[in-house]
């Protein structure tokens, strides 16, 4: 029996490729064996469009839209479609609209998953012509074709109703059909659609969604959710939380920071992670230039030696220079390093300055910023500042502190400090790297006490198997003696 039931199966199997010309099979080729569209094979995947927009005919594509061997000779074939403006799309959205098929799209560390009806909608709704050429009028007809198939199917299709959220109508209608999806579903992502309606009569079905509420909180900041947020703050260790407190700026608010700053600075310990932790934290509370939380993260300087920018400008704006000057040199003083925030990670604003400022990955040179800053409000702080900075700088950064610094004569005035860590640092590496920025400063003697004590402690590294190496490398180098 089972040899009649293969027989059954063979013409379904094929069938796609039997109606398809061999040009146009052997074009897709070279798709049949991908199991994402990985990053690297754009050019592949363009080459291939181009070729069936080329020799495919629209039937050939509508057939390996719908029946093609995997989700991404269909997602190419619909995109081509796309491209020659076909209209019959609409029923192939229509085909898959509870498919649950869907296209993986993939980098060498992450990936993502698309459903190929969404896939359709985002590939006829764009205005990029490299997506597709519908007129203005057939795109907006073809969109507002599906959003209503999305909006009044039944069943609803739920993952697809949330992923078009973003597209759905603002109206009365939509309002409607949304609260009720998210009451039967208890769907987080339609109640972020639901709060952009802003209505105070679903306040209480927000607050009901607990701590999945926050990104509808974010969308909707209604004072009345303050007192929920106040009762929950020990979700601020979540970024949601963060994000939907930061669209606060009032006095109800403020009052909840501290608390806050608290907690998260508690939780922090067991994790180990320093202020690295504190400036995710500081930096969601400052996101959107809330003046009023500013004194609350400059008592952070104090604290856990930790400022940005921004708020450092506004404490300068608010205080005399005497003011400003104690302020600083109070926060330098404290023992550890200093963490400092030049550009909002957050703030959208400014999201390039982010991405590609030079202080952004380099916290040398963001130090070096603050003492520059320091040095124009008083040469005393910042004399004080450079030695605090000498005695706290990670043994790897020395080199190129030293070098960012630009101020040889004062680093110079705090050589004890260096030769104090080249003899106590219990780092083998460490030692060699703070010796390269005492070769920078051009001071023969220092350099040779410098040496002489790393030679007096060359027995005490040699468990380290790096340190014979890197030891005589130094030594032969600088022509030292031993």
């Amino acid at each position: 029996m089972k040899r009649p039931i293969i027989l059954l199966l063979f013409p379904i199997f094929f069938s796609a490729h039997s109606q398809v010309s061999d040009k146009t099979a052997s074009i897709i080729k070279s798709l049949e064996k991908f199991d994402s569209f990985y990053a690297l094979d754009n050019e592949k995947v363009k080459d291939v469009e181009t070729r069936l927009y080329k020799d495919a005919s629209s039937n050939e594509l509508i057939i390996l839209a719908g029946k093609g061997k995997n989700e991404y000779i269909k997602a190419t074939a619909i995109k081509v479609l796309a491209q020659k403006a076909d209209q019959r799309l609409l029923d192939i959205f229509k085909d898959f609209f509870y498919s649950k098929e869907k296209i993986v799209y993939s980098t060498s560390c992450l990936s993502h998953e698309q459903l190929i009806s969404a896939y359709i909608f985002e590939t006829v709704s764009s205005e990029d012509k490299n997506e597709n050429s519908f007129s203005e009028k057939d795109r907006t007809h073809l969109e507002k074709e599906m959003v209503s198939l999305v909006l009044n199917a039944k069943p609803v299709n739920k993952e697809l109703l949330e992923t078009l959220s973003y597209a759905l109508p603002e109206n009365q209608d939509t309002y409607t059909k949304i609260r009720e999806q998210v009451i039967d579903t208890r769907s987080p992502e339609l109640l972020v659609t639901l709060a952009k309606y802003k209505n105070p009569n679903d306040i209480e079905l927000i607050k009901s969604f607990g701590a999945e509420a926050y990104p509808a909180i974010e969308e909707f900041p209604d004072p009345k959710f303050l007192p929920f947020m106040k009762e929950h703050f020990k979700d601020s260790s979540s970024f949601p939380f963060m994000f939907a407190l930061s669209g606060f700026c009032s006095e109800e608010a403020n009052e909840i920071i501290p608390g806050v700053i608290e907690y998260n600075k508690s939780i922090n310990k067991e994790r180990d992670c320093d202020n690295g932790c504190l400036s995710f934290l500081y930096q969601q509370i400052e996101m959107k230039k809330c003046t009023l939380n500013y004194p609350l993260l400059a008592d952070l300087w104090l604290t856990d030696k930790i400022i940005s920018f921004n708020v450092l400008d506004d404490y300068e704006k608010n205080h005399t220079q005497a003011e400003t000057e104690k302020f600083l040199l109070d926060g330098f003083l404290k023992p550890g390093e200093a963490e400092i925030i030049a550009v909002n990670a957050y703030d959208m604003d400014h999201v390039m300055d982010y991405v590609s400022g030079d202080m952004t990955f380099d916290a040398t040179l963001r130090l070096v910023t603050l003492l520059q800053k320091t040095k124009k409000i008083s040469q005393n702080a910042y004399e004080k500042a450079v030695r605090n900075s000498l005695q706290n700088i990670d043994d790897l950064d020395v080199d190129g502190f030293i070098s960012k610094l630009n101020d040889n004569a004062l680093v110079l005035q705090n050589k004890d400090v260096l030769l104090d860590r080249i003899k106590n640092n219990e780092s083998a590496y460490g030692i060699l790297i703070i010796m390269d920025g005492v070769k920078a400063l051009n001071d023969k003697k220092l350099f040779s006490d410098g040496a002489a004590i790393v030679v007096q402690r060359k027995e005490e590294f040699k468990e380290f198997s790096i340190w014979e190496t890197k030891y005589r490398n130094f030594i032969k180098e600088n022509h030292i003696k031993e």
